[in-house]
């Protein structure tokens, strides 16, 4: 069974949290389209603001939960630093996998 409470435990485990930005992003789907979840993280790097954002979505034609990472400096025009995305089965969803794919993602720089 889907629960977004497993995928909600794993990204804390790393410092992101749901907010109130993150919220409009997912209604507005600023980022792609039929977004569920989105969690950010805030950050310096360099003396600079940065935002980690991770979003969830499901791709429900080819049944594959989709979890992307997007890094962007907040005060630069065209601030974004890693734009990557993977996915797995619905099938396959469960803590460890996405364990895994949060992990894998993490760590693109």
């Amino acid at each position: 069974m889907f629960r977004k409470a497993i995928i909600m435990k794993i990204v804390e485990r790393y410092g992101f949290s749901l907010s109130r930005d993150c919220e409009k992003l997912c209604m507005h789907g600023d980022y792609a389209r039929n977004i569920q979840l989105v969690f950010a993280k805030y950050d310096e790097i360099d003396g600079r603001a940065m935002v980690h954002r991770i979003y969830v979505g499901v791709n429900l034609y080819r049944e594959r939960l989709v979890i992307g990472l997007i890094r962007e400096y907040i005060n630069v025009k065209s601030g974004v630093v890693v734009n990557t995305s993977d996915s797995i089965l619905l099938s396959d969803y469960n803590e460890s996998n996405i364990e895994a794919l949060v992990k894998k993602l993490l760590s693109v720089r």
